[in-house]
């Protein structure tokens, strides 16, 4: 991805927004064990790209994933442990029904324990 495009990574995506961007999205969840607390957590991560192809998209795909999978060592955390960051198999390219743009999809799970 070209220069800038790190600053095009959001949650809530705003109004003409730059291609290629990518959107994130979490949803959360609590466990309780006889040993131990945590919070597991379900990242998933959008690319999107308006390149006539999806090799854009299919290659910001590839990133994430190499920046993600069982990169537990690269995150700090204020409070607990990051267990594992595990791609969950989840994941797709496929063009937008504008016929315009091409979505590049991966979803993690991420487990952390208090």
């Amino acid at each position: 991805v070209g220069s800038g495009a790190s600053s095009r990574i959001y949650t809530n995506v705003p109004q003409d927004t730059t291609f290629p961007y990518i959107r994130v999205n979490m949803t959360s969840e609590s466990f309780d064990t006889d040993d131990t607390t945590g919070m597991i957590h379900h990242v998933t991560v959008q690319a999107f790209s308006r390149k006539p192809t999806d090799e854009e998209a299919a290659t910001i795909r590839a990133a994430v994933y190499a920046l993600l999978h069982r990169q537990e060592s690269a995150f700090s955390l204020d409070s607990g442990t990051l267990f594992n960051l595990l791609y969950d198999g989840i994941g797709f390219i496929e063009q937008e029904p504008d016929g315009k743009t091409w979505q590049g999809l991966a979803q993690f799970r991420a487990v952390v324990m208090d």
